[in-house]
C-alpha cells in the first residue's frame, strides 16, 4: 500500500518536474500548453498520497485490486485499441468505439446508458475538433 503511494506519487511528481515540461513548450495565446497535465499529474499524487495515508489511519489495508492484474490488462487493452483506431477512424470515430469501450470494460452493461454516452462523446468531440 504505501509502496504502490510512494510509486504513483514519485511518477506524478516526476513528470511534472522533468517530463512535462521537457514535452510541452510556451507559447501562443493563452494557457501554456503544460497547464492540463500538470494539473493532472499533480492530482494524480495528491490523491494516491491521500488514499495511502487514510487506508493507513483506518488501518485495514484490505485488498487493494479485487480483480488482480485482469482488469489492469482489460484497461489497457483498451487504451492500446485506441492508440490504433485514431489514426484510422479520426477522433470523433475513435470516440464512438472507445467510449463503450471503456464503459464495459469497467463494467457498465446498460445498452441506453452506453449509446447515449458514445453518442453525446462523439457529437462534442466532434464539434469541438471538426
Amino acid at each position: 500500500m504505501v509502496a504502490e503511494a510512494v510509486l504513483i506519487g514519485g511518477a506524478a511528481l516526476a513528470a511534472v518536474v522533468w517530463i512535462i515540461p521537457a514535452q510541452t513548450s510556451d507559447g501562443g495565446i493563452g494557457l501554456s500548453p503544460a497547464v492540463f497535465p500538470t494539473v493532472c499529474a499533480i492530482a494524480l499524487g495528491v490523491f494516491a498520497v491521500a488514499d495511502a495515508l487514510l487506508r493507513l489511519a483506518r488501518g485495514a489495508p484490505g485488498e487493494r485490486y479485487p480483480d488482480g492484474w485482469g482488469a489492469f490488462f482489460r484497461i489497457g487493452a483498451v487504451a492500446v485499441l485506441g492508440v490504433c483506431l485514431l489514426p484510422v477512424v479520426g477522433i470523433a470515430g475513435c470516440a464512438l468505439v472507445m467510449v463503450p469501450a471503456g464503459m464495459l470494460v469497467l463494467g457498465e452493461r446498460r445498452p441506453l446508458h452506453i449509446a447515449v454516452a458514445a453518442l453525446a462523446c462523439a457529437g462534442l468531440v466532434w464539434l469541438v475538433f471538426r
